[in-house]
């Protein structure tokens, strides 16, 4: 049962990172959404190579266990999974409720968006509630998910300073982080990107604390059984 739970564990993280990989290949080719050398400049991808770079720390980690029984992942690295998943899970969510409309249907149906935007948050997310039960969670912990949006936040309007280009002639990534457009507020007839950003701040704290309360759940329900099921 062990083995059968290790190689499970080992394929899901490997079927991410190739996943992972190849989005990022093939958008960095495409001449289309987040293409070209402005490819590591999107949330997206920096999400998706967060979380495939945990997914091989912890990959590396299982076949440590098959080999020499020892683990040495601990509560930060948990923690950090944990930021990492609720990330990917962000780049999931955004995009097909806010970005997807706007989006042209062969992108749509390309393996480099289902990869990136689908396949990657999917497995990561099955991997997280499936495996990660020993992670002390409370929902405090809720604040570490707000990193990487808040770090990503500073990093397109210091790029957008130094004349960062996404593609020809756009200097910010998404639409909402759009000061040209927006404004600060109001004052341009629509929400400006304080109110979008407090707005999403909001939602990922409460991602974050949603979570939370989903492995609080496991928890319960996995102690309730017998070690050996």
């Amino acid at each position: 049962m062990n083995l059968a739970k290790s190689i499970i564990k080992i394929l899901i993280k490997v079927a991410l990172v190739i996943a992972g990989v190849l989005g990022i290949v093939l958008t960095a080719q495409s001449t289309d959404f987040m293409g070209g050398g402005s490819v590591f400049f999107f949330f997206t991808v920096q999400s998706n190579i967060f979380i495939m770079l945990m997914a091989l720390i912890f990959l590396v980690n299982e076949v440590a266990v098959l080999i020499i029984k020892k683990s040495f992942i601990n509560q930060v690295l948990l923690h950090i999974k944990y930021t990492a998943t609720v990330a990917i899970t962000i780049t999931f969510l955004v995009f097909f409720t806010m970005l997807a409309p706007l989006m042209g249907v062969d992108y749509l149906l390309s393996f480099k968006n289902y990869s990136l935007h689908a396949i990657v948050p999917i497995l990561a997310i099955v991997d997280f509630f499936l495996f990660d039960k020993d992670i002390q969670l409370t929902y405090k912990s809720s604040l570490l998910a707000t990193i990487p949006p808040v770090c990503y936040v500073v990093f397109v309007y210091v790029g957008a300073i130094f004349k960062i280009q996404y593609a020809k002639n756009l200097y910010y990534p998404y639409f909402f982080l759009n000061i040209d457009t927006n404004g600060f507020f109001f004052e341009k007839g629509t929400m400006g990107i304080i109110p979008w950003i407090i707005i999403l701040l909001g939602f990922i704290i409460g991602l974050g604390c949603l979570y939370c309360l989903f492995m609080k759940l496991r928890q319960k329900e996995s102690n309730k059984k017998s070690p050996n099921e």
